[in-house]
């Protein structure tokens, strides 16, 4: 009697998204390159202020649920997940190694570029932090831009990394209540980066392009810069707190502002604006009227003040980079601005965005095939599965770049 040969099953991913508004979880299997979506779970974030977890039990409790959820529709207990790290705890700092290339010919080997990388990572963070990933940045050989250094030659080899931190004891806590619910976690990844994979091309991440996250609490920023991730921040405003705005200047329920916001604000203030009336039905004691020029204005404040911080932070970052002020205009970054987040929602919110930066600016969603999942909240869930599909899927001959797994992911 022959023996029935055992097919391993393809492998299957977990992403892990803990949002200001939301927690995320998706579950899928990978099948020649994309991903069979297998379970999903969603629950509304509790425990977590502008990025920062105040209540760990509330946030728990969350996230179990999420992650039950997930497990429930996929039929099975996951054991491994990749995670989203967002929120004023994370940082970012440029590292740098530098090697004299040895040798009389100053021919650069593998070794060498080796050796220059470790001199980066050798680097060590600021006390109470703890790196979590290197993002690669251009190689200089005497000074010049080069791919692949590895037979060339030339006497000074430069090695930079944009080094993500975590804030350590906060990175325990997050770690420790993931470990606490079974789940071992394969990588962490910076939510912005995840988002950019999701919604910019890879000819955006060429040419250069400012991809925003715009959060309930926060809003990430990551910029792409001639292929290479040159810089990333966040900042601690998000959609929110344009609803909180309107609460207090409507005085309305903050159900009622969110409603508002979402059918009739605008993150661009129109003099004509004052002429107009919006009607609010289906509330307690009849409908309420409010002015438009009102909502506008309140919310356009606050977007601007928004995008300035965001501006001012990409600006002291390139500073630090470049050790001088780096103008933001199409001829530096000429992809523009990307916005994606559920608070991109926003109508005309591009508008703001280029008037702010002085970059042509547009709205993304993830361009995943899965029409449930096709929403600027879901970009950066959707950029942790096209990661981890880079790490665990069976290698090609030419293996798919970000942009082409998305839009594979969760083919129907």
């Amino acid at each position: 009697m022959s023996k029935r040969r055992t097919v391993p099953l393809p492998p299957r991913i977990a992403a892990v998204d803990i949002g200001t508004a939301k927690t995320v979880v998706l579950v899928g299997q990978v099948v020649d390159r994309s991903v069979r979506l297998l379970g999903f779970g969603e629950r509304r974030t509790e425990g977590v202020v502008k990025g920062v977890v105040e209540d760990l039990e509330r946030l728990t409790e969350c996230v179990h649920g999420a992650v039950a959820d997930a497990e429930a529709s996929a039929g099975f207990t996951l054991r491994n997940v990749y995670a989203s790290v967002n929120g004023p705890q994370v940082d970012g700092e440029r590292v740098k190694g530098i090697l004299t290339v040895p040798g009389r010919d100053r021919r650069v080997t593998v070794a060498d570029s080796l050796g220059a990388a470790a001199s980066a990572r050798r680097i060590e963070p600021p006390p109470g932090r703890m790196t979590l990933l290197y993002m690669a940045q251009p190689t200089l050989l005497d000074g010049r831009q080069v791919a692949n250094p590895v037979g060339m030659t030339g006497e000074r080899l430069e090695t930079s990394f944009w080094r993500v931190t975590h804030e350590e004891g906060s990175l325990r806590q997050r770690i420790g209540m993931l470990n606490g619910m079974s789940l071992e976690i394969n990588e962490f990844l910076l939510g912005s980066h995840a988002s950019a994979c999701a919604v910019a091309g890879e000819g955006d991440k060429r040419t250069g392009c400012l991809v925003l996250d715009l959060g309930a609490g926060t809003t990430s920023w990551i910029l792409h810069y001639r292929g290479h991730i040159l810089c990333a921040g966040c900042v601690p405003v998000g959609g929110e707190h344009v609803t909180n705005d309107l609460c207090s200047a409507l005085r309305v329920r903050r159900d009622v502002a969110e409603d508002i916001k979402l059918k009739f604000a605008s993150a661009v203030h129109h003099p004509d604006d004052a002429n107009k009336t919006i009607v609010k039905e289906g509330l307690p004691g009849g409908e309420l009227q409010f002015n438009r020029a009102t909502i506008n204005l309140v919310a356009s404040v606050r977007v601007r003040e928004l995008l300035e911080q965001v501006r001012q932070d990409v600006a002291g970052r390139l500073r630090q980079i470049f050790g001088r002020d780096v103008d933001l205009t199409p001829a530096f970054l000429p992809s523009g601005v990307i916005l994606t987040g559920g608070a991109s929602q926003l109508a005309e919110l591009p508008v703001a965005a280029g008037e702010v930066f002085g970059l042509p600016a547009r709205c993304a969603i993830p361009a995943t095939e899965a029409a449930q999942l096709r929403r600027p909240e879901y970009a950066c869930v959707l950029g942790l599965v096209a990661a981890a599909l880079v790490n665990e899927a069976p290698p090609r001959r030419r293996p798919a770049g970000f942009w082409d797994i998305l839009r594979n992911l969760f083919r129907s």
